[in-house]
């Protein structure tokens, strides 16, 4: 009860006055300084809050802390590039064949010239050589079809910056079709897929069981420019 009393006569003690005093109105009695530096500043921001006030939707980005440029010049450059060498990947050797007596390339668009022949040896093979082949196939489709979409996207005329990242985001994900692609690709071969034509062949590096190993030893500039090309376009998307 003692204690009650104490702070309830401290309480009252206090008055209006001492209270303003503590919290600075009579300590510096100056008048304030002048928020805008000029009325051009105090124009400029006003113009600004007329011009958001007016869209209709407001995005999350323009109401952040701090706002940070999520798609720079150098973003933009190593997605140009990833792209376009997504796009022209179609046009590039994706295998290098080599025997004793020949040598010889299968660019990305010369591979569906050889489906007929590739699918003559499934009945030798089995289901799992028909489906490398078809994941090869779409794995060189949809990476040509990707760089050129995301190729076009980043270049697009940008009227509006917010939809301009809204709708390059959307074609980015479309990486994520050949990236899928690219891994089933890679499973499969881990798992490996029995080729007894091997020795009819004659090629280098194409033994009777047909496995990862085989695969990247047969590869040429198309997989290597493509598979790291996917997975750049890719790590962009969460950032958009």
């Amino acid at each position: 009860m003692e204690k009650k009393d104490e702070k309830k006569k401290t309480f009252e003690k206090i008055s209006e006055d001492l209270r303003f005093k503590y919290i600075g109105f009579e300590i510096y009695p100056k008048s304030p300084k002048e928020f805008w530096k000029n009325e051009e500043e105090k124009r400029r921001y006003l113009e600004e809050v007329r011009r958001k006030g007016s869209r209709s939707i407001l995005v999350e980005r323009d109401h952040s802390l701090v706002r940070v440029k999520v798609f720079s010049s150098v973003d933009r450059m190593v997605l140009t590039i990833a792209s376009f060498l997504l796009t022209v990947s179609f046009f590039l050797p994706w295998f290098s064949l080599r025997g004793q007596d020949f040598g010889t390339y299968v660019l990305g668009f010369g591979f569906f010239l050889k489906l007929g022949t590739l699918f003559g040896y499934a009945p030798l093979s089995g289901a799992f050589f028909s489906l490398f082949v078809i994941l090869v196939g779409l794995t060189i489709l949809s990476s040509f079809g990707a760089g050129l979409i995301s190729l076009l996207a980043i270049h697009r005329k940008r009227n509006d910056e917010e939809s301009y990242l809204n709708n390059l985001k959307k074609r980015l994900k479309l990486n994520l079709i050949p990236l899928v692609l690219w891994i089933a690709l890679i499973i499969t071969s881990i798992i490996g897929i029995p080729t007894p034509f091997a020795d009819s062949l004659r090629v280098d590096g194409f033994g009777d069981h047909f496995n990862v190993i085989n695969f990247f030893a047969l590869s040429s500039y198309g997989i290597w420019l493509s598979l790291p090309s996917v997975i750049i376009n890719c790590a962009k998307i969460s950032d958009l």
